[in-house]
């Protein structure tokens, strides 16, 4: 079942960028099955060492060639690897794209005729959108107060972006949310990691990281988002990340090379 495709246009917003947000996106039932059947941490992090919420990506390609990773799972990842996932994604943000990006047709050729390719692999020579599925993941908070990112754009080759929340059972930690952005400033002052300024940033809206929730946005130099600081716990903090890649940039940026913003920020969380 694709988390997109119950999703009406007019529910996209157009400020501060085009986003919806949608709750309850999956019947429960479902819901519960996909939740207790995640693989735990210790798969997902292969052996890599990590530290106090840090990011991780648990690839498409990885959950495939997994045996002991449950069909469901399997298949809410690869669903969002075809065709059916990016006409959802056209359905939604088709005019939005010409309003960024006016010269978009001419290009990567007519929207309604985008082919959408995987990420990574060897695809035909005709795909032109390069979808990637992830379990995405954060790793659990030791020093309480900290975000994993804070205010960014991301990668410029990237045309849309979708996070499907699977909090845990159990997760009673505070903060972690989506935060969104309008940029003070044009343009606003990014680092080498396109991490924002937050003095330049106004927060407009904070969406709840609770499970069966679904953010999808356009990737535009206007989409700045970031995470809200998490109180420390055991838990790390999942999601299904999902993306469509061009062949090229559709924006540029000139980060500040002298400056980072993304340090880990404190909070009054423990």
């Amino acid at each position: 079942m694709l988390v997109s495709q119950n999703i009406a246009p007019e529910l996209v917003l157009s400020d501060p960028f085009p986003l919806v947000v949608v709750k309850n996106v999956l019947p429960l039932e479902l819901l519960a099955d996909i939740q207790r059947a995640l693989p735990p941490l210790e798969v997902m992090l292969q052996g890599k060492p990590f530290t106090s919420n840090q990011r991780f990506n648990y690839s498409a390609t990885d959950v495939a060639a997994n045996s002991n990773i449950a069909a469901v799972v399997k298949d809410l990842v690869s669903e969002h690897l075809g065709q059916a996932f990016l006409n959802d994604i056209i359905r939604l943000f088709h005019q939005q794209i010409l309003v960024h990006y006016p010269n978009f047709e001419e290009r990567f050729g007519p929207i309604s005729a985008l082919k959408a390719g995987i990420r990574g692999q060897e695809n035909d020579a005709l795909c032109n959108v390069f979808l990637d599925s992830q379990i995405a993941f954060n790793t659990p908070v030791e020093i309480g107060g900290t975000t994993v990112r804070g205010p960014h754009l991301d990668d410029p080759r990237k045309l849309f972006v979708g996070l499907f929340y699977l909090r845990l059972d159990g997760d009673q930690s505070r903060g972690a949310d989506l935060e969104i952005y309008r940029s003070k400033v044009n343009p606003a002052r990014l680092d080498i990691t396109r991490t924002a300024s937050i003095a330049d940033m106004e927060l407009v809206e904070t969406v709840k990281y609770e499970a069966n929730t679904l953010v999808l946005f356009l990737n535009t130099p206007k989409s700045f988002h970031g995470v809200k600081p998490r109180s420390r716990t055991p838990y790390h903090r999942v999601f299904l990340n999902l993306l469509g890649e061009m062949p090229e940039p559709l924006f540029e940026i000139e980060p500040n090379r002298d400056r980072l913003y993304g340090s880990k920020i404190a909070t009054n969380y423990d």
